[in-house]
């Protein structure tokens, strides 16, 4: 009977130490994303976050970040429970791993590394796909933050994973020393990559074959739409020659906004002899691509000019170049 009772006063005495331990919860992860990136026409690009600021540099490759925003995840976790002095005189057991799972233009998170929050680290892991360490107690019924970078790959135009938001997986894990009171959350670097712009020239601008005044000056138009028009006494276009807007086709990621550039004005030259004619355009300026970000979308410049001529202008062949140029916005 007195060993009996022996053993229940132990069993007892067991739970209720247990009851007192503390446990530890990871209760939000935020952040870690890249923002809108362009992706390389070919091949992966990968961007590594700095833990402890958060600033973003192109590792490898030749896509291009859009966004400026600090890009490093705030980890946040919690002691709770135990005894008045529990949290705050034990350390805490962290684990982060990257996941295989990933989404979109990405593959899995490379180089995980951590800086302190508010939290102190007793000791700063080296850099990998999984880290474990160690970091200082915290007080109960409060939390502490871990800063996270990580290298994140983003995949070329020439991919067969669509466009839209990319995202990479990982998990953190805080428990006691020993084992026991453990959280786990998982959580994710994100970025949303779009196509990279492409333009091409469909069409030149063409004037056609025109006369010169036979006093004074005049001018030849040709308006984006096509439209032909002369000014100024004998100006005559032949109708036999073509007279046409130039035209460019834009392409890139649907529903983006982008700025089309179209010089104001254009030199041509024939021989030694130039004439400088002024441009007028459609679809120039700033322009939103057809369509919705995941899929291809379109846009369309014309460029016409206008070509001032006087009695005393060269005859010959004018020629000069028209540069249109596009980026996203």
């Amino acid at each position: 009977m007195i060993w009996r009772t022996l053993t229940m006063l132990l069993l007892t005495l067991a739970f209720a130490g247990a009851a007192k331990a503390q446990s530890y919860t990871v209760s939000s992860i935020t952040g870690g994303s890249l923002g809108t990136v362009v992706s390389a026409s070919t091949g992966s690009s990968t961007f590594r976050v700095t833990a402890s600021s958060g600033a973003v540099a192109r590792q490898s490759g030749s896509a291009v970040r859009l966004s400026t925003n600090s890009a490093n995840a705030t980890i946040t976790i919690g002691c709770s429970g135990g005894n008045s002095t529990a949290c705050s005189s034990s350390y805490i057991n962290v684990t982060i791993t990257a996941l295989s799972t990933n989404t979109g233009r990405t593959s899995s998170l490379q180089n995980l590394s951590v800086a302190s929050g508010t939290v102190s680290l007793l000791s700063t892991p080296t850099a990998g796909s999984t880290l474990q360490f160690y970091v200082n107690p915290i007080a109960r019924g409060t939390t502490r933050t871990i800063l996270l970078g990580f290298d994140m790959a983003i995949l070329g135009n020439n991919s067969t994973r669509g466009t839209g938001t990319a995202s990479a997986s990982f998990t953190v894990t805080a428990q006691r020393v020993g084992g026991g009171g453990s959280s786990t959350l998982s959580g994710s670097a994100t970025a949303t990559v779009i196509r990279p712009l492409d333009i091409v020239k469909t069409a030149d601008l063409s004037f056609g074959t025109v006369t010169r005044p036979t006093t004074g000056s005049g001018s030849v138009v040709v308006s984006p739409a096509g439209t032909v028009t002369t000014s100024g006494t004998g100006v005559q276009r032949l109708a036999a020659t073509t007279a046409q807007p130039a035209t460019f086709a834009i392409t890139g990621e649907g529903g983006q906004s982008v700025t089309v550039s179209v010089p104001s004005t254009v030199t041509l030259s024939s021989g030694g002899n130039s004439v400088t004619m002024t441009t007028s355009a459609t679809g120039s300026g700033s322009q939103v691509l057809s369509g919705a970000i995941g899929s291809s979308g379109t846009a369309t410049v014309s460029v016409g000019g206008t070509l001032p001529l006087s009695s005393s202008t060269a005859a010959g062949t004018y020629t000069g170049t028209l540069t249109v140029t596009t980026q996203y916005n």
